[in-house]
């Protein structure tokens, strides 16, 4: 596994803005060998996991399943905003992020 810092997922999926408030922690594989990227938010310590072509991962029981991504950003950003101390610009990018992504899905789920 890659130990140097992987950033291409996490900037596509929410931007360089919003990217710089999250620290690469590391990689690991899938049961299927694709390669997940973890990342944690620097405020809010939960993490963000992405495979190369932009899916989510949740860690479940040991083991990578995937889940929506704006589930998965949601998930890490949202005490930011409630709990800790977001600006109001930082607040609009994570909401625009989580958007994003949920009108991505229902453009796929149209399909």
């Amino acid at each position: 596994m890659d130990t140097a810092p992987h950033w291409e997922p996490l900037e596509r999926a929410i931007g360089l803005a919003l990217a710089v408030t999250f620290m690469w922690m590391f990689e690991a594989r899938t049961a299927d060998g694709r390669r997940v990227q973890a990342y944690k938010h620097r405020a809010t310590r939960r993490y963000v996991h992405l495979d190369d072509a932009g899916l989510a991962y949740a860690c479940r029981r040991d083991r990578y399943v995937q889940v929506p991504l704006a589930d998965a950003l949601e998930e890490a950003l949202r005490p930011w905003w409630e709990e800790l101390d977001a600006t109001p610009d930082e607040i609009a990018d994570a909401h625009d992020a989580i958007a994003r992504a949920r009108r991505a899905a229902a453009t796929e789920a149209a399909a």
